[in-house]
């Protein structure tokens, strides 16, 4: 009898056969995002499992992973229907699934070995999705593909030291050098500056829909992963060392994002560093468990649905107006005014800007921030006020009278569907601002059932 988590693995690989042959109709997508939805409710459904054994090595569902594969499952569901209307590549659908699939025994497995070795395969398919079919630079599917091989011997080497350690608990040895090369694996997966360069091209030069699926699900799985050792591997004995290393890791990753997203001059290198900077920010919350916790996984959901909606509405505006670029934006709001208000609302909530989803984990992270040294909530306020800065560069270039000549004598018309789920995506985001109690409740039945490993 198969186990049921299982099925999470086996139901979107096996639709990926059919998705593949229908790939290029409208039918393709919506299987596609049907699978990937009803996986996500299973996940939302099914109990935390005692562990189960496949191949010898255990598995398990818990708490954590659930709301994980939940927030990954459901985004992408909601990107491959707006994927349909704004292509991003053949690729997209059909690996789409397959990667989903993969995430699942990445974030169930309590095996260092095998979550590194199924992730650098889950990275393989990644590079031809971010490629996209592009004929262009190859720069960001090349760059992902080498990080992720480069942290794959840290993760094996320390899996070996692990293992070599219960076989001879008397040579402690092992556990400060598994420790270090988990913590260097780690710096990679989690796009840490100054690893951070894969992280930013995939935002860059990935189609915009792909680079928020990518920018989603890595770190996240990355960050389950480093709890999962954290809280529950009992041969971790550098926890405190974790902490202030996380802690200066997240500080130095939201500057760098803030203060680089202020400058930038194009929407997807915007969106790169707003997700870099996003991600410091969740660093900071785990580091300091600020808030009790709170801030860290409510910021997980804001950090999707933040990507996801600025994602989505860079896809429409690039889409329709050819050239993301400052200079090619000039007027776009006259004939799309709908995703303008989109690509507001998802860029400012992932600079945590009051009125968005965004806004709730932050003043957590600050509040707690504040008790402990006031002058990195200053930091952070400011790097914050720079991803900021970008989407208002951005959005005073769409407002802005197009030059004569190049006004365009036949206006784009953005897709309905993927207005309609932008708009959707946006009211989202903005009662989630107002209304922040279902966020914080979900946030604190987690914390209840999963406590942060950091005192």
């Amino acid at each position: 009898m198969i186990e049921p988590p299982l099925w999470l693995v086996i139901l979107p690989i096996a639709a990926t056969p059919l998705v593949y042959l229908i790939r290029r109709w409208g039918i393709g997508a919506h299987l596609a995002a049907l699978v990937a939805l009803l996986t996500g409710l299973l996940v939302w459904s099914l109990p935390p499992t005692n562990p189960i054994r496949l191949l010898g090595r255990p598995f398990l569902l818990d708490p954590l992973t659930q709301y994980a594969l939940v927030l990954i499952f459901v985004t992408t569901a909601v990107l491959f229907l707006v994927a349909w209307r704004l292509p991003q590549g053949w690729s997209f659908f059909p690996l789409g699934l397959v990667l989903l699939g993969l995430f699942a025994v990445v974030g169930m497995s309590r095996h260092l070995g095998i979550i590194a070795l199924v992730a650098a395969l889950a990275a393989v398919g990644t590079a031809i999705v971010i490629q996209g079919g592009q004929s262009g630079s190859t720069r960001a599917a090349w760059r992902f593909l080498v990080m992720m091989f480069l942290a794959l011997p840290f993760f094996l080497l320390a899996a070996w030291r692990v293992d070599l350690y219960q076989e001879d608990a008397k040579n402690a040895i092992y556990l400060g050098q598994a420790a270090f090369l988990l913590g260097a694996g780690m710096t990679i997966w989690l796009a840490a500056v100054p690893m951070h360069g894969w992280l930013t091209a995939v935002g860059a030069q990935a189609p915009p829909l792909v680079a928020a699926f990518v920018l989603v699900a890595f770190p996240l799985l990355a960050l389950v992963t480093l709890l999962h050792t954290l809280t529950e591997a009992t041969w971790f004995v550098w926890l405190a060392q974790a902490g202030d290393l996380l802690l200066l890791a997240g500080l130095i990753s939201a500057a760098t994002g803030g203060a680089l997203a202020a400058v930038q001059r194009g929407l997807r290198p915007l969106l790169g560093y707003a997700a870099l900077f996003d991600l410091g920010c969740l660093l900071v919350a785990l580091a300091t468990q600020a808030s009790g916790g709170l801030a860290f996984y409510a910021g997980l959901a804001t950090r999707a649905l933040g990507l996801a909606l600025t994602g989505a509405a860079t896809a429409t505006i690039s889409l329709a107006v050819e050239d993301d670029s400052l200079a090619g934006l000039r007027g776009a709001a006259r004939y799309m005014p709908l995703a303008t208000v989109a690509l507001a609302a998802g860029g400012f909530s992932l600079a945590g800007l009051p009125l968005t989803a965004g806004f709730l984990p932050r003043w957590l992270l600050f509040d707690g921030l504040a008790q402990a040294d006031p002058r990195w909530v200053w930091l952070l306020a400011a790097a914050g006020v720079g991803v900021a800065i970008g989407y208002l560069r951005s959005l005073n270039a769409m407002l802005a009278a197009p030059v004569e000549a190049t006004e365009r004598n036949d206006p784009p018309r953005p897709d309905r569907l993927a207005t309609a789920i932008l708009v959707a995506l946006g009211f989202l985001t903005l009662a989630l601002g107002l209304f922040p109690q279902p966020l914080l409740q979900a946030a604190q039945r987690l914390l209840a059932l999963y406590p942060l490993p950091f005192s």
